[in-house]
């Protein structure tokens, strides 16, 4: 497993608990339609229109839009940069900046590249790997803390998110010797919720909750329409006993996208929803 992180200065002295964050995921099937539209369309809506998420997880996130603006901090962790960019969303006498933190995996098609969307600047950003199942080809999990909580952007393989489980347990063996951090994992899972449950040591269930709700969030023609798309929420601890974990749930963000631009996948959002 390797671990990479970098700190950065934060100006902000309050930080809300991991549930009071709207934390939102969305596979952009950034191979259809333009990539650009989706981000300027879509991908705002989601974080500035109707119930807008606070950190949104794009996968296959294609190119940042062409009015992110690089702030010059950078982390190349062998091969896989993590850059830091401002989107300003809002108008010249009421901007509305955001972060984004891009991983640029797919060098050459620049497709299935990971991108993390935050109305907060990162204070430490995380590039997780495993190396159980295929490495070799197997994408890290990306993640920025704020306060005592992280959260990640997963993109687990095609055919059945084999390493899945090995990535969840990747960020939790990170976190063992900081316990007093929660974190959230969420993405595309490529697995149904009970098989990732079911996949992993108990000395893992024992500290994480699976966040999901019961509407397919991946629908591919000829095949079963399927739930890929969800959240786990934990805590580290080396004590094998289980952990009290954040009251969050999740639910199905169609409504939000009114121009919901071609994906095979439905954006989720998880919170605290009273």
């Amino acid at each position: 497993m390797k671990i990479i992180a970098l700190i950065f200065l934060s100006f902000s002295l309050l930080f809300g608990r991991i549930e009071d964050y709207i934390v939102g995921t969305w596979n952009l099937q950034g191979s259809s339609a333009s990539t650009e539209n989706k981000w300027n369309v879509s991908v705002r809506q989601l974080i500035t229109g109707d119930n807008p998420v606070n950190i949104l997880m794009v996968q296959e996130a294609g190119r940042v839009p062409a009015t992110a603006r690089p702030t010059g901090r950078v982390i190349q962790p062998g091969g896989t940069p993590i850059e830091e960019y401002t989107w300003d969303l809002g108008t010249r006498s009421r901007p509305n900046s955001v972060f984004i933190y891009y991983a640029n995996i797919d060098v050459g098609a620049r497709r299935v590249n990971l991108a993390i969307v935050s109305a907060r600047q990162a204070d430490e950003v995380f590039v997780i790997r495993q190396d159980r199942i295929a490495a070799d080809v197997s994408r890290p999990a990306i993640g920025i803390r704020i306060g005592n909580d992280v959260f990640f952007n997963i993109h687990a393989l095609a055919s059945g998110g084999g390493d899945a489980t090995a990535l969840v347990t990747a960020v939790h063996d990170t976190f063992i010797t900081r316990p007093e951090l929660s974190w959230i994992i969420a993405g595309d899972f490529n697995r149904d919720p009970a098989s990732l449950q079911s996949g992993l040591d108990t000395r893992i269930t024992n500290h994480i909750r699976i966040v999901t709700q019961n509407s397919a969030t991946h629908f591919s023609r000829g095949a079963a329409n399927r739930i890929l798309d969800y959240a786990v929420v934990g805590r580290s601890s080396s004590d094998r006993r289980a952990l009290t974990l954040p009251a969050i749930t999740a639910l199905l963000m169609a409504a939000s996208v009114r121009s919901h631009l071609s994906s095979d996948h439905f954006p989720v959002r998880f919170g605290n929803f009273k």
